[in-house]
């Protein structure tokens, strides 16, 4: 009986210190929950407009799904559209005028002031011709002294028309002034931007989706009045991707949160539904709590804010809708 007993005191003995050692073993790694929201990709983007008119068409409606470039929302702008045809009119002048001082004379125009050099040339040899008849003979005998002065006259118009043809030939061939060419040059470039200008103010009528993603609400309708004076959003859009939850872990529980440490979700609008997810990042400072649904009291509470990535669609919970963050523990590291 004594053995018995010393047995039984050291069992005791030892299951005593066992407990012991488990109530001061650091529980690091124990499991926890956090609250948390369902969010998109990215953050829900408020599509509004740039442009001042009234809305034409909305090709969207709640729970469309639409590509990036594709068009949302159209206003009615036809003065800007007609000054766009207007501006694209002006830069075609403006063009036509730098081609035609860049390219210079045409072949044709300088084939004409080369046969008026010809014929300039043909009179001004005639009239020297005729001049040097003249003067070999008698002045006051067989030739007056006034036909003498008309004759010179004659040589001397026919020389200078010569020269003159001469010099418009050579303006032919030399072409456009630089400086011509340079205005001609800054004339068009203004057009082309004024017409840019305008193209973007009618770009801006168009209303186009910036991304893939599903729409969640229209704000506009047909005929209603934007202006720039009171901005607004026209429509709100959720950007496609991997859903994603933005738990708010106590912080009492920050270091119990680690990189891509596994959870599971549980929604709201699906009890049963367990889905796994893990953690994405983690926010480098803490933030007042605005899930005020898990708050035991209306007070405001300090968080840590932790980004998880869901690891399955299936079932998909609604964007915005509450969940529970079931964290496992963290891996241990090895």
């Amino acid at each position: 009986m004594t053995f018995i007993h010393r047995t039984a005191a050291r069992c005791a003995a030892v299951l005593i210190a066992s407990f012991a050692f488990a109530a001061t073993a650091p529980a690091q790694n124990s499991n926890f929950i956090a609250t948390g929201r369902v969010e998109g990709a990215g953050p829900t983007l408020s599509i509004g407009v740039a442009a001042a008119g009234i809305v034409d068409e909305v090709l969207v409606r709640e729970g469309s799904r639409v590509r990036a470039g594709e068009t949302l929302i159209k206003l009615d702008c036809r003065p800007t559209e007609a000054d766009v045809g207007a501006r694209s009119a002006q830069l075609e002048a403006a063009q036509a005028f730098f081609d035609r001082t860049s390219n210079g004379s045409r072949p044709d125009e300088i084939a004409v002031g080369e046969a008026v050099v010809g014929y300039s040339q043909a009179r001004a040899e005639e009239a020297q011709k005729t001049l040097d008849r003249t003067e070999e003979l008698k002045e006051g005998v067989t030739v007056t002294t006034a036909h003498i002065l008309e004759v010179q006259r004659d040589a001397r118009i026919t020389a200078a028309q010569l020269a003159e043809a001469r010099a418009r030939l050579s303006l032919l061939r030399a072409g456009s002034r630089e400086e011509d060419i340079r205005r001609a040059k800054a004339l068009r470039d203004a057009a082309a931007a004024d017409l840019d200008s305008a193209r973007a103010r009618l770009d801006q009528c168009t209303v186009r989706a910036p991304v893939d993603g599903t729409v969640i609400d229209v704000l506009a309708s047909k005929g209603q009045y934007l202006s720039l004076a009171v901005p607004q959003p026209l429509l709100h859009l959720v950007q496609d991707g991997r859903l994603r939850v933005r738990a708010e872990v106590e912080v009492r529980d920050a270091s119990h949160v680690c990189a891509a440490q596994n959870a599971t979700i549980v929604p709201e609008a699906f009890p049963n539904a367990k889905i796994r997810a893990h953690v994405a990042s983690i926010s480098p400072m803490v933030a007042p709590r605005n899930m005020t649904m898990a708050a035991a009291d209306s007070s405001p509470k300090d968080v840590l804010p932790v980004i998880l990535d869901i690891d399955t669609s299936a079932p998909t919970p609604p964007i915005g809708s509450a969940v529970t963050v079931n964290f496992d523990p963290c891996p241990s590291k090895t």
